[in-house]
């Protein structure tokens, strides 16, 4: 699966090579592969030359950035992507590792307030959704 993805990512940067979506995916996908970090992080730093605001690869940036021990590197990305979304928590997770790994505990503390908060929320929605379908599905005939 990820191989085939991997080619056509590479497919699209050999018919418009200022793609940094596709750039981008490309390094993601070696993140996600547990992968060379390096070779992840030059993939997204080129997709980031072309599109220095792809919050997404700012933050697979970040987490190749960690993975090699880079953490102060990450907090930057990182600090960006929860400023462009609040409401992702998965961010303020990473962050909170980061600074945590710096020795910044109190920022650390204050970003799993956050994070906890983002996921009791989540988890609230979506338990107030599945009430709402039960609801429909006793409905029906």
């Amino acid at each position: 699966m990820w191989d085939a993805a991997t080619e056509q990512f590479r497919a699209e940067l050999v018919n418009d090579s200022s793609n940094c979506d596709a750039q981008w995916k490309i390094g993601n996908i070696i993140l996600e592969q547990h992968g060379d970090s390096a070779q992840a992080l030059a993939e997204l730093q080129k997709a980031l030359a072309a599109c220095p605001d792809l919050m997404g690869a700012r933050v697979d940036r970040a987490r190749a950035l960690i993975k090699l021990d880079r953490h102060a590197e990450a907090v930057k990305d990182l600090e960006a992507a929860v400023k462009t979304d609040p409401g992702e928590a998965s961010t303020h997770f990473l962050l909170a590792q980061t600074y945590r790994a710096l020795g910044r505990t109190q920022e650390a503390q204050a970003e799993m307030k956050v994070f906890s908060k983002l996921e009791e929320s989540a988890r609230a929605k979506t338990a107030e959704r599945a009430k709402e379908l039960l609801q429909e599905k006793s409905k029906e005939p």
